[in-house]
């Protein structure tokens, strides 16, 4: 990231920041919160709140920016850890009610799934079972938590990112913020080797969420024995080059902190 290695401390910090502010609005918004990116500079920044936002939705940003602060201090270990999830689960849920069904820094207790909508027609996919979840996460930290070994290119990191996302997003080990924290710990291979976060649009959500929704449907469904994907399916290769290609997100952010210069 030679280009980063140009800018000075202040540009530096000015991009981290101009990046944790689109982190966490088109992550929040790709799950329907309905503040603007304006409106999430002026919560993370100023700590100010919007007219006529629920409080929810402010929580939200604020719970979040946390996250992504936490993702940037995990990336000094040399594992990944439950530990290090729980603690990244309780900073995006925000709700202050305690529920034993909805437990926060926990894996989930109660059955869930949902409804996908594929040309036109809405098919159920569930998710697995609480029993297995424990199981499931083990081999997922076991396969990914090691994360002290360099990658060797950037493609690589793309590719560790999509497994990370399609495996966690699969097993869907909490009762909500599923999405979020899939987003957030597919993002360390990326920052761990250098790397900027790869920030999903919500401008293109829709067409993530139908790649999404073909390969859980058209691709063998996790059990309790096995997290592995299916990796040489075409709706695989089709998230593969989305996720790809929303690297230019954040690449444009440092491309006109660069331009500012000149």
């Amino acid at each position: 990231m030679d280009k980063i290695d140009k800018l000075n401390p202040y540009e530096k910090e000015e991009l981290f920041k101009e990046l944790k502010i689109g982190w966490t609005y088109n992550s929040n918004a790709i799950e329907g919160n309905t503040l603007k990116l304006d409106d999430t500079a002026l919560v993370i920044e100023y700590g100010l709140t919007v007219k006529g936002k629920p409080l929810k939705e402010h929580n939200e940003v604020i719970g979040h920016a946390r996250a992504v602060d936490l993702i940037y201090e995990y990336i000094e270990a040399d594992n990944f850890t439950p530990d290090m999830l729980f603690v990244l689960h309780k900073a995006i849920m925000i709700e202050i009610i305690i529920d034993t069904e909805a437990p926060m820094g926990a894996y989930k207790v109660v059955e869930n799934g949902r409804y996908v909508r594929i040309d036109g027609r809405a098919t159920y996919i569930p998710y697995p079972h609480p029993n297995y979840i424990k199981h499931l996460m083990d081999l997922w930290f076991e396969e990914f938590g090691d994360i002290s070994t360099p990658l060797k290119s950037f493609n690589e990191c793309v590719e560790q990112y999509t497994k990370i996302h399609l495996s966690f997003a699969s097993i869907h080990p909490f009762f909500d913020g599923n999405g979020r924290l899939a987003r957030l710990a597919a993002n360390i291979p990326l920052l761990k080797n250098g790397y900027l976060p790869l920030i999903i649009s919500n401008e293109d959500r829709q067409e993530y969420i139908e790649l999404l929704s073909e390969y859980n449907l058209k691709s063998k469904q996790l059990d309790e024995t096995t997290t592995k994907l299916v990796e040489e399916s075409k709706e695989y290769k089709k998230l593969y080059q989305f996720f790809y290609s929303q690297y230019k997100n954040s690449q444009e952010l440092l491309d006109e902190i660069i331009r500012s210069k000149r």
